[in-house]
């Protein structure tokens, strides 16, 4: 039995991707982009994914697949220094039973605290999305610890 992909009319990602729908990026190139979640698991939360409509880990090549954990490492470590985080989760889901939401592959990259629970699970349902505003401050101090804007 193939993986189960949850069902949608279109993808949020692909919307954000190509500049349809407001998104907080934190970093994007040809191949990957990164933004701050709507829903805050955890303060400086993120996801990165393909530019490209790719449903799963299994249908990225080598390249992009690199591209996308190389993000994920650098976004991570600048959330870690930006909001003096104490740990950092990096995790991936693969189909509805596994977890996936949304049918676009892509990657969360969630900052912990020393308040954090260890054993809770993401369930996106669980958060009500934050004010653009928030998110628009979130990535900024991301980008700031990145390097790609002054600090003032």
């Amino acid at each position: 039995m193939p993986i189960l992909l949850p069902e949608q009319d279109f993808c949020w990602f692909c919307r954000y991707i190509a500049g349809e729908q407001p998104c907080a990026f934190v970093l994007r190139n040809e191949q990957i982009a990164a933004w701050i979640n709507v829903r805050q698991y955890e303060r400086g939360s993120m996801l990165i994914a393909p530019t490209t409509h790719l449903p799963t880990v299994f249908d990225l090549d080598a390249n992009t697949l690199a591209a996308v954990y190389t993000a994920a490492a650098r976004v991570g470590e600048a959330a870690v220094r930006a909001f003096a985080a104490t740990g950092l989760n990096i995790f991936q889901n693969n189909g509805v039973f596994a977890g996936q939401t949304v049918a676009h592959h892509h990657v969360h990259v969630v900052p912990r605290y020393a308040s954090s629970d260890p054993r809770r699970l993401f369930h996106a349902d669980d958060y009500e999305p934050v004010a653009w505003e928030e998110q628009l401050a979130l990535a900024r101090d991301v980008r700031v610890a990145l390097g790609e804007l002054p600090a003032n």
